[in-house]
């Protein structure tokens, strides 16, 4: 399947390419990246100095690229017309530790052919933050390349005096090697020139400020009917001096390998399509699974967030509940190491507080980026709480108790403290550091919170979703508490959440919009822009169940929904924009949390509503995958019979793999109460999903199986849990 863009992923390592396999300037991002760092920029495969012609392309299991080519019209040597596509070659990457291509050349014809074919590599080792066009304050300086028999090494001095390489090797020597560069090279080329052996070429003639390239030429002889094979490998080597004076090279051959995930459970439906696309996201989801420094989480989305992500890692994690608790188990480590102790204004860290975003690379290192880590989110620390305590209501382990209760009562004093700056019992930010985000709730571009009359918005901001959020968590940890905890203070945690209810009822209310404003800014006032936020205040429970059936409605009228679902901001405001970022255009995971927030609250039909909208949004993408987000275009309108892409989505994005998932788990209502033993389903199936079989579920220790069959609430369900567990459905115990 020809897509335009190929990504492929394994460990650290991820590729961006276009759909012929080569790296440049025609995809956003494109290249070979570790650690925040691209270690190559272009890459071009040329035949007898051409482009072959791209038949098909796949990319489908993530780690693995195939391409197929065939030849455009070409000259034998001894002048005979050799006809299009009567030379096969066949480019087969796969992503491991490094990248490695076989390169495939078969000779249909029935004379010989002599060909070459020809790479062009070069690498500017770019800061992912630099790729995405943020400001330097300095760079290093790209080395020439350097050629000793089969390998070659593309090289750069860093500032900091780290040492960053690609290494090439060939399963031959080249023919022919010609090195590239520009004037700021006079002297390096010349002395070069007088190395390299009698093939080789050195030519003075880029642009300064362009990164060295090689072209290395091999040349083939093919007898009729035959073929001929190339290896080559990538690997990226980074070489560091410490601070004891010890020098230390990391490859990615001697790094940290990825950690197999557990096996999720086996899901089958009667929709084909649906257990297609459910497998898409469960790929998906495993090749976003990354061994950062400091252990293993879901990366947020590749190109520009394959790093450790708190609110991105939390609501996937969430998401995922009903297939890997151990992945929610796992993030929770990862982000208590990292919880802020100490009060840094340039990183935004606070005791307590959960990360943003961590960065590994060089402009982290210089402190160009606060991201090391940057605590710069509002929201990440209410989840990491609430997260938490569905994780025991999966797992009932007392020993899970044990460990995160200190992280957990961490996270709700900065909630408490610092989370309230002004004093009004709203969770809020303020002013952002040099580099950081101006808006730090998921919303996080810098236009996507207005006040509809243009008026600025004043900080410090409480975001109406963030409430949600909190109050969801302090209920969470309350039951925990009442469990294994301290009964004292789960009542003191549900005190303070009725209070929280009672403030948000009063002032996040339009009694003029009759909805939920976007957010309270620094003057008290209510930014009454109609946003998809509200709906989060029904998964966070906070909502009275009056005004949650006046915002289930709201969401689903024509200015809201665009029939492949929920908008992020009602097409009647003033800075609506389908082609938005967050001003008009649909993501997946803010739908799923609304949809979670319906069943929440009853009403069945509207989430299993969005459930289907969204399974028929995904037919219409590459390879059946929600992208990060898409454009908020009408499904009414004839011209829009499909969703149309955003240009530069994150594609595949963590918490967009987890949006079926955790839909289906919504519509099959599963409430888990492990600490009981009891495994409670409310399910409401869509007209198109009538069976449901689930193998290998981990609940409270121990594996269940489920099979659901019917249409609406009218169902059966079938159990195999074992006598320790209870499964209570619609009310009625059908196994214990």
């Amino acid at each position: 399947m020809r897509t335009g863009t190929m990504v492929l992923k394994q460990g650290e390592i991820f590729v961006v390419s276009d759909e012929r396999g080569d790296i440049g300037r025609t995809v956003a991002g494109a290249g070979l990246y570790y650690r925040d760092t691209r270690f190559l920029s272009d890459y071009q495969l040329l035949l007898n100095d051409e482009l072959p012609d791209l038949l098909d392309s796949s990319g489908t299991q993530n780690t693995v690229g195939m391409f197929q080519f065939g030849n455009p019209l070409l000259e034998s040597a001894a002048g005979q017309t050799v006809l299009p596509n009567t030379i096969g070659i066949q480019r087969y990457r796969v992503i491991d530790q490094g990248m490695t291509e076989q390169i495939q050349i078969h000779n249909y014809n029935p004379f010989p052919v002599s060909l070459s074919l020809t790479f062009i590599v070069s690498s500017d080792f770019r800061d992912i933050f630099d790729v995405r066009g943020f400001r330097r304050m300095q760079r290093g300086r790209v080395l020439l390349p350097r050629r000793e028999e089969n390998e070659v090494v593309l090289g750069y001095r860093a500032p900091d005096g780290h040492l960053l390489e690609t290494v090439m090797r060939f399963s031959r020597t080249p023919d022919e090697t010609l090195i590239v560069a520009g004037a700021g090279y006079t002297a390096e080329l010349e002395e070069l020139r007088a190395m390299l052996p009698g093939n080789d070429r050195v030519v003075r003639s880029e642009p300064a400020g362009q990164a060295p390239r090689a072209s290395l030429l091999f040349r083939f002889e093919l007898e009729a009917q035959s073929d001929a094979e190339l290896t080559l490998t990538l690997t990226p080597r980074w070489t560091a001096e410490s601070s004891d004076g010890q020098v230390h090279t990391i490859t990615t051959t001697n790094g940290p390998l990825p950690v197999a995930s557990e096996p999720f459970p086996v899901v089958e439906t009667n929709n084909e399509i649906f257990n297609s696309l459910l497998d898409r996201s469960l790929r998906d989801l495993r090749t976003l699974i990354t061994p950062f420094p400091g252990g293993r989480l879901v990366a947020a989305g590749i190109p520009w967030f394959v790093a450790p992500f708190g609110r991105d890692s939390l609501i996937t994690a969430l998401q995922m509940l009903m297939f890997s608790p151990a992945m929610a188990v796992e993030t929770l480590r990862y982000l208590a190491r990292q919880q802020g102790t100490q009060v840094n204004p340039w990183t935004g860290e606070e005791p307590g507080k959960i990360l943003h975003e961590q960065r590994f690379g060089e402009m982290a290192r210089l402190g160009e980026v606060p991201h090391v880590p940057y605590y710069g989110t509002v929201d990440a620390t209410p989840l990491f709480v609430l997260l938490f305590g569905e994780v025991l209501r999966w797992s009932g382990s007392r020993d899970l108790f044990d460990e995160f209760r200190e992280p957990a009562e961490r996270a709700i004093a900065w909630i408490n403290r610092y989370g309230d700056s002004n004093g009004d019992g709203f969770v809020d930010y303020g002013q952002p550091s040099r580099g950081g985000l101006v808006n730090q709730g998921w919303k996080d571009s810098d236009d996507s919170l207005q006040c509809p009359d243009g008026s600025p918005v004043a900080t410090p901001i409480a975001l109406v979703e963030v409430q949600g959020y909190v109050y969801r968590a302090k209920q969470a940890l309350a039951d925990a508490h009442d469990r294994w905890g301290d009964p004292g203070r789960a009542e003191e945690l549900r005190r303070e959440a009725e209070a929280l209810r009672r403030r948000f009822e009063e002032q996040f209310w339009s009694e003029e919009d009759q909805f939920y404003g976007q957010a309270i800014d620094g003057t008290g006032r209510l930014v009454t822009a109609i946003s998809s936020n509200p709906g989060h205040c029904l998964f966070g429970d906070i909502v009275s169940p009056e005004r949650a059936a006046i915002v289930a409605e709201r969401l689903r009228a024509a200015d809201m929904y665009s029939g492949w679902g929920i908008r992020t901001l009602s097409s009647q405001m003033p800075h609506y924009n389908p082609m938005s970022y967050h001003n008009g255009s649909v993501w997946p995971h803010d739908n799923a949390l609304i949809a979670a927030g319906l069943r929440r609250y009853g009403f069945d039909e509207a989430a299993a509503a969005v459930f289907t909208d969204l399974v028929d949004a995904a037919t219409h993408f590459p390879y059946g995958r929600l992208p990060e987000l898409f454009c908020g275009f009408s499904r009414e309108s004839e011209r829009y019979t499909f969703p149309i892409a955003y240009p530069v989505s994150c594609s595949p994005q963590a918490w967009a793999a987890g949006t079926l998932p955790y839909l289906l788990q919504v519509v099959l209502g599963l409430e888990p109460d492990a600490a009981t033993g009891q495994l409670t389903l409310r399910p409401y199936l869509p007209d198109w999903l009538d069976t449901v079989r689930i193998r290998g579920m981990q609940f409270a220790g121990r594996t269940v199986d489920l099979t659901i069959r019917g249409r609406g609430r009218d169902v059966e369900v079938t159990v195999d849990a074992g006598h320790e567990i209870a499964v209570v459905v619609n009310d009625q115990v059908v196994a214990s």
